[in-house]
């Protein structure tokens, strides 16, 4: 059996497994002995790159010369920065902590006399589109890493907790993330694990959590500036490290006292737990709403829906008024923040999956996944205003594999030919405003002969377990086939530039 290390890329700290000896998930430390790996890359004066802990420290220098919480931005096309005179990208800067966290694990595996791993599986959000994803595994390639497979985070997860106390249950992965929040609704039958329902927010995680501590600190302090107006200051780092380390002390404490650097004068500062969780409570609500959400949408699929065990994973999930709201909303639920750290759940699962693929047998059949967006092809509205719309063929809460066809109509008499133009959007509406949706590609399908207005159009959406989407049009016995293919973010010429510099740093 080839070992394969499971590796969770996350918002804010990144973990990475591997199966050991015995058989059972393993955390690796990486040289600075910690579980988790900063996601953090911060540029010193001369420009090189400091990743990961020692980034992180250095945030409080020059908050400005920093670049974190770089997941949030995997598929902002948009995204343009610039430090020390180098352009920068997430997938650059995600392929720094990817190859920190993989050098790192293989030379204390070389320390044991173990070979080396250049394979892995990496974990992703249930909600990352096809850009989000494939940026990703070109970062673990820029890293040097071969990706055997992306799975979803809550998958994973569920695999660390163990399919033998999941079997022939519904449950819930709420996953509260440093960055990100995730939730999934599954479900555990005669050892298939399947996925019905999952929902997202890329800009919603503990590090919100954080930026309200600041904004409660400066305004005690009488400033009228909030994180917002201040994010870009060089101050800004310290006071987020010293927010961040306040929040984890008050989920042991009633009251902290914490301390602000800003603008060259030092404020010292208490909160009390009950205050932090008044300021935040619109941010645990929207955890919830997007729960009940996610509901919705599983009982689409199971009208008698019943979730009998919540599992919170994430390091945000620690904090004792989520496990308080969750408890207040689902009285009847069983909640689960056990023995399984939250914060090492997602990389363990990833191991798991890892050793499936790679020849362990095990008891546990990962079911098809969902898919993350949902398709559709540009069109007429129905209500015949003559207004261009996206009509979808797939759903987001499809399985991934799937294959469905839908009959359009020609709108022109005379016409030889069909613009096919594919979106992509978030919403499981039949009809979705053109406004809402991105452009993903077109192609014509053409015939010879005009025919009369109304002649069908029959349109195929294919998706395999490679999440590359297949499309398939016929009319009048014409065939157009193209597939859907999401776009690096760095070309061939650029990669390999890259790839050379990463290959000058040791992190």
């Amino acid at each position: 059996m080839k070992e394969v290390y499971g590796i969770d890329l996350g918002t804010t700290n990144s973990c990475i497994a591997v199966i050991d000896d015995n058989g059972l998930p393993l955390v690796m430390k990486n040289l600075d002995d910690e579980f988790t790996t900063p996601s953090v890359v911060y540029f010193d004066e001369v420009g090189d790159p400091l990743v990961g802990r020692e980034g992180k420290n250095s945030m409080g220098k020059d908050y400005r010369q920093a670049v974190a919480f770089i997941k949030r931005e995997m598929s902002n096309v948009d995204y343009k920065r610039e430090i020390n005179g180098k352009s920068i990208n997430p997938v650059k800067i995600s392929s720094m902590i990817l190859k920190k966290m993989i050098d790192d694990a293989n030379i204390l595996r070389e320390e044991d006399g173990k070979a080396p791993i250049y394979k892995a599986v990496i974990t992703v959000p249930a909600y990352f589109g096809s850009s989000e994803r494939e940026n990703t595994r070109q970062a673990a390639e820029l890293a040097g890493i071969e990706v055997i497979a992306l799975i979803n985070e809550p998958t994973a997860a569920a695999l660390c907790y163990g399919a033998k106390k999941l079997e022939n249950k519904t449950f819930m992965i709420y996953d509260l993330g440093g960055g990100t929040f995730d939730v999934s609704i599954m479900r555990m039958k005669d050892g298939v694990m399947e996925t019905l329902a999952s929902e997202g927010n890329h800009k919603l995680g503990g590090v919100d959590w954080d930026a309200m501590i600041v904004d409660h600190g400066l305004e005690m302090e009488g400033y009228e500036e909030t994180y917002d107006d201040i994010k870009n200051e060089s101050d800004t780092g310290k006071m987020m490290l010293a927010a961040e380390v306040a929040k984890k002390k008050l989920s042991e404490a009633e009251e902290v006292s914490y301390r602000f650097l800003f603008r060259k004068k030092t404020h010292m500062l208490k909160i009390k737990r009950s205050v932090f969780e008044e300021l935040t409570s619109e941010l645990v609500q929207r955890t919830i709403d997007l729960v009940h959400h996610t509901m919705d949408m599983a009982k689409l699929k199971e009208p008698d829906l019943k979730i009998e065990e919540i599992i919170l994973v994430g390091g945000s999930s620690y904090m004792p008024i989520i496990k308080k709201k969750i408890l207040k909303e689902f009285p009847n639920i069983n909640i689960r923040l056990d023995r399984f750290e939250p914060d090492l759940a997602v990389a363990k699962g990833a191991a798991i999956y890892a050793s499936q693929q790679t020849g362990t047998k095990t008891n546990i059949v990962i079911g098809t996944d969902l898919g993350t967006r949902s398709y559709g092809i540009e069109c007429y509205s129905s209500d015949e205003n003559d207004m261009m719309i996206v009509a979808n063929i797939l759903y987001k809460t499809d399985p991934l594999i799937i294959s469905e066809t839908k009959t359009f109509r020609t709108n022109d008499e005379g016409q030889t030919e069909a613009r096919l133009a594919v979106y992509e959007n978030e919403s499981i509406d039949e009809e979705v405003a053109l406004n809402k949706c991105l452009k993903l590609q077109e192609d014509f399908l053409r015939w010879a002969k005009p025919v009369p207005k109304n002649t069908a159009v029959e349109v195929t959406f294919e998706r395999n377990n490679d999440g590359i989407l297949k499309v398939h049009g016929t009319c009048q016995g014409q065939i157009v086939q193209f597939e859907i293919k999401p776009k690096q973010s760095l070309s061939k010429t650029e990669a390999e530039e890259w790839r050379k510099e990463l290959d000058m740093h040791t992190f």
